[in-house]
């Protein structure tokens, strides 16, 4: 992405493409309400460039030759309390995709230039409005999938996980300063931190940061969705059950073993979480063929990353040597027993089920009549329960986050080494220095403009 040009007045489409009850077209720069006002008719008589911040002002939206394009209505931000720092206009006007077209193409006419992806964001960020976490909130809340992954994102832009953040980075510089003092003034008799002092306030800013690296896992699956594998013999109903969880049919269903030769992957939200529901080839039988071989061998790697598995057995066939086979696999593996089919008569051995599995309480359904759907609902939200992020929590859900209280805690480690060993403090706060600047660049007070590319590429333009 170019280098910002502050001085530009950037205008977009904020609301989804297409046909709708209403459009917002944002207007941001210094510009913007001087610009907006030269095309807008106020219903009052009144112009735009008088009113206060944070008003709405009806009237009719008008181009270089007077036509009318149409009613709307203008919010005003004033600088700097607005989303972005600058003044904003935001026009709200009929939805449609002919409509909005013609409002921006005027805009831009008029002296806007079309906004890049993320920029209003960036620029939110480069004056002060959001750090970098919350930059990255922004973007998990407009893709969260699930309640959970919502909140998530909601915590961490309310500034959760940044005043941790903040909090571990005045630890340290605290610390640093003692030291530097110390350094600098040694014949002052300054009350400087002592070696204990100091590694015991070490130990607690090390102490919080492998409880956030450890938080990252869960809160990872939060955002992303919890990787729930269906997995079970052939034709044993596995893609009936993502059929019936997804309440549509998505995945082909015949009573020919094998149907399924690739892993399917879809969404949905059970007890506020997501989950990433993953129909997979049968397993049990030697492949027939190449392909099947292929499928089998997605599947074994679906295996090796699950968080859930929903175990299909079918209640209406004998327990063989393929269920045994199946068990093997997935044995020590967080999962739920599904025995399908319970609709027609049961032949499945329960005891010897109980016995591979070590699960008591299998659930009985019929993924053709919808009986025990509901009941395998609720077990499988008793099995994610857990994951519920409580309020005011500061888990990490990016690898970002985590890699950069990674490479702080290495460098406390080195500094706590170094002071150990008893060298000389200028070289010891090399690496406190460097366990700073791993802090600072996680909440974006220091960054490299590559960083936010990264970051601001994965935004749509309007937001």
């Amino acid at each position: 992405m170019p280098p910002i040009n502050f001085g530009d007045t950037i205008a977009a489409v904020s609301t989804p493409l297409g046909e709708g009850g209403i459009a917002v077209i944002r207007v941001s720069g210094s510009e913007a309400i001087s610009l907006v006002s030269r095309l807008f008719h106020s219903s009052k008589s009144e112009s735009l460039k008088n009113q206060e911040t944070h008003t709405i002002h009806h009237g009719h939206l008008v181009d270089e030759k007077e036509r009318v394009l149409d009613e709307v209505l203008v919010s005003l931000f004033r600088s700097p309390h607005s989303y972005t720092g600058e003044d904003v206009a935001e026009i709200s006007c009929h939805g449609g995709v002919r409509l909005t077209r013609d409002i921006l193409e005027c805009l831009v006419r008029c002296g806007a230039r079309h906004a890049d992806p993320g920029e209003f964001t960036r620029r939110a960020f480069l004056h002060g409005k959001l750090d970098l976490i919350q930059v990255e909130a922004v973007l998990d809340m407009i893709r969260a999938r699930s309640e959970a992954s919502l909140e998530a994102a909601c915590y961490q832009l309310q500034g959760n996980l940044s005043r941790k953040i903040g909090f571990l980075k005045e630890s340290l510089m605290k610390i640093f300063a003692h030291l530097e003092a110390g350094l600098d003034f040694p014949d002052e008799r300054l009350d400087v931190y002592s070696k204990k002092e100091c590694s015991n306030q070490i130990k607690e800013v090390k102490d919080q940061m492998q409880s956030l690296i450890a938080s990252f896992k869960r809160g990872a699956r939060l955002r992303e969705g919890l990787m729930t594998v269906i997995v079970g013999r052939p034709n044993a109903g596995k893609s009936s059950l993502l059929n019936a969880l997804l309440e549509r049919d998505r995945a082909l269903v015949s009573d020919i073993p094998g149907t399924t030769r690739d892993a399917l992957e879809e969404e949905v939200e059970i007890g506020g979480i997501g989950l990433r529901l993953v129909d997979t080839a049968g397993l049990g039988l030697q492949p027939k063929d190449r392909l099947e071989e292929m499928g089998i061998e997605r599947t074994r790697r679906y295996l090796a990353e699950g968080d859930l598995f929903l175990v299909v057995c079918d209640g209406s066939a004998d327990w063989n040597e393929e269920d045994e086979a199946i068990f093997k696999e997935i044995k020590g593996k967080n999962l739920l027993i599904v025995v399908n089919k319970s609709d027609l008569p049961q032949r499945l051995d329960l005891v010897r089920l109980e016995e591979w599995s070590g699960e008591k309480k299998p659930c009985f359904i019929s993924c053709l009549t919808g009986s025990g759907l509901s009941e395998m609902e609720n077990r499988i939200e008793e099995k994610i329960a857990g994951l519920k992020i409580p309020e005011e929590s500061t888990t990490l859900t990016r690898l970002r986050h985590k890699q950069a209280l990674e490479e702080a805690l290495t460098a406390l480690e080195r500094f706590e080494g170094d002071i150990e060993r008893g060298i000389s403090s200028e070289l010891a706060l090399i690496d406190l220095k460097s366990a700073l600047d791993s802090l600072r660049e996680l909440i974006g007070e220091v960054y490299s403009e590559s960083l936010l590319d990264v970051i601001f590429q994965e935004f749509c333009i309007g937001k």
